[in-house]
């Protein structure tokens, strides 16, 4: 990310490092044994000739030699990076990052001192109004079609990706100035809400339009259309009584803004009653717009000049909502010495959750409960972000099911569908919207798939949707080359090989390339061959239950307790079936 020079690949056999082995201070290492707990063996083997005095004899290594190294390694491009990091900020943005303790933080302070305190009439909200609105949040969906199981064999998949989603719904938005008022009784109507909503371009109120937004709770009482990636979110704690996807065409209670409720009565034909809410009737301010505009062209330029900097920008590009729906912090860690863990305790009993004594020390540690009633953030904006953004999917997603087209799967701001649908996609949408839908800009889309070969586009042959975020797509390009994109929530790309390679040793054998970020077979196959890792997928497609031990990946697999002593994990299984 940095350019910086990060010297030899780190291959470190963690789980060889056992205190029996280092007891007596042991510093004499079997190259032979620490072999089996790593794959890359003649990397490691390199290393230890690489590193002065490290190699004994020919099957021997000093521990603590080896080690050093790679700690001193890690400090130093640590280092490097948090000073290349600071300097990129400070100079660009004139912020010290030493300020600040995540992009997250610098994000907001950027827009702090360019968007919110210049216009003065923009507030932080805390207590019942804060948490009010922060009901409306909605995160990015992630569904498969109609919440069932999906696979496609033998016809070419796009996945359609927009690009920038986040600072794309925040070059469509705007701050609502002034503080929220409760609605009143005689609001509380869907049709007096949209009679008396400012119109898209509408920056200040105008006779009857005087409401800049609002955040409600509506019960859904009729669905006109049904969709098969629904725009409605049933919320089990919301609506304890149904037992549906969260995702899925049913009436239900249902916090919304005005986006989100436009949208529902727009792609969904709802009906609904309002039971409550808030509404803002100052102005709009769009400045928010033209400053992520330039942050944007900004990046742009930076990577066209291969300047590492466009990473810190995008990355900032896409905080800049984090910081508006910070969550409450309900607790609090404390440490006190043990002398005074007596004292400490009688004085705060009410607020303690649990204590322990920290390992090799005469500190004691505390959780304590913490008071919420003086937490502020800006989640209108937050809200409506999330809110815009899936506004942009839906008009593609919308379109595309209009058209009679499937869909395949989506997540948060990508979709799979074929890719000969693409071109007959972009044509409707630039009718209904007067944009053009396919490109690299701010609200366009593209396809996103990892290229096997640079410059030869890859889409999917074959694809398997098993659930959320677990998924096969078999690449294939041009060139008839063939790798596989694979997901699966909690489980790392080298253990789906290892758990694939063991269980299906007779199929085509796939390992992960970290450079592609892509599976890749190994031997003699085409793209119609049976690999390892699609027979996998097609396991939990089938219903099998499936075992993955975590502690087969090349990283290190740790726990970390309350009292801060690490340990090293021997086994970590996750089981996975749909």
């Amino acid at each position: 990310m940095f350019n910086l020079q990060t010297g030899p690949k780190e291959v470190f056999p963690y789980n060889y490092y056992s205190s029996t082995l280092l007891a007596n201070d042991n510093r004499t290492g079997v190259i032979s044994e620490a072999c089996k707990f790593i794959q890359d063996a003649d990397t490691f083997m390199k290393n230890i000739d690489s590193i002065k005095g490290c190699r004994i004899d020919e099957n021997h290594f000093d521990l603590e030699k080896y080690s050093t190294f790679y700690c001193k390694q890690d400090v130093r491009i640590l280092r490097e990076g948090f000073v290349k990091f600071r300097n990129d900020i400070l100079k660009e943005f004139d912020l010290n990052v030493y300020d600040y303790v995540s992009i997250c933080s610098i994000a907001n302070k950027l827009f702090e001192n360019r968007v919110y305190f210049p216009n003065g009439n923009l507030y932080d909200l805390s207590n019942k109004p804060r948490e009010f609105i922060s009901r409306c949040i909605q995160g990015g969906r992630c569904m498969l079609s109609d919440n069932m199981k999906q696979k496609s064999e033998k016809k070419l998949l796009a996945d359609f990706d927009a690009v920038s989603l986040y600072p794309s719904a925040i070059a469509r938005l705007y701050t609502l100035e002034g503080i929220p008022k409760v609605l009143k009784k005689e609001m509380l109507s869907t049709e007096y809400l949209m009679r008396h909503l400012f119109d898209d371009d509408q920056k200040e109120p105008i006779g009857e339009k005087f409401m800049s937004g609002f955040f409600v709770l509506i019960k859904i009482t009729e669905i006109g259309i049904h969709r098969h990636f629904p725009l409605i979110v049933c919320d089990p704690e919301l609506n304890p009584e149904l037992n549906v996807p969260r995702s899925s065409n049913t009436c239900c209670l249902m916090y919304v803004d005005h986006i989100t409720l436009q949208d529902l009565i727009k792609y969904q034909g709802v009906k609904c009653e309002v039971l409550q809410g808030y509404y803002y009737d100052g102005n709009r301010d769009i400045r928010i717009r033209d400053e992520v505009k330039k942050l944007f062209e900004l990046r742009l330029k930076y990577k066209k000049e291969g300047n590492p900097l466009q990473e810190n920008i995008k990355l900032i590009l896409n905080s800049i909502y984090g910081k508006t729906i910070l969550s409450p912090i309900e607790s609090k860690i404390t440490i006190v010495n043990d002398k005074d863990a007596i004292r400490y305790a009688i004085r705060n009993y009410n607020h303690i959750v649990k204590f322990e004594g920290l390992d090799g020390s005469d500190k004691t540690i505390f959780k304590l409960t913490k008071s919420i009633c003086r937490h502020f953030n800006f989640c209108p904006l937050g809200v409506n972000i999330l809110s815009m953004s899936k506004r942009i999917m839906c008009e593609v997603f919308c379109t595309a099911e209009d058209l009679g087209m499937d869909i395949f799967y989506s997540d948060t701001d990508s979709m799979h569908l074929y890719n000969e649908d693409i071109p007959r996609l972009a044509e409707e949408f630039e009718k209904r919207y007067g944009r053009v839908l396919i490109g690299k800009n701010l609200g366009q889309f593209h396809s996103d798939f990892a290229e096997i070969t640079k410059d030869k586009q890859s889409l999917a042959y074959k694809s398997i949707f098993c659930g959320k975020k677990t998924y096969i797509d078999l690449l294939t390009n041009d060139l008839n080359e063939v790798a596989f994109h694979c997901r699966m929530k909690g489980v790392k790309q080298d253990v789906i090989a290892l758990t694939a390679n063991e269980m299906f040793p007779d199929s085509v054998q796939c390992f992960y390339d970290e450079d592609k970020g892509l599976m890749v077979p190994q031997g003699k196959f085409d793209k119609d061959s049976e690999f390892s890792v699609m027979k996998l997928y097609k396991a939990l497609y089938d219903g099998q239950e499936i075992g993955f031990d975590l502690c087969k990946s090349s990283s290190p697999c740790f726990a970390e307790k309350f009292n801060f002593s690490i340990t090293t994990k021997t086994s970590f299984i996750r089981k996975l079936k749909f």
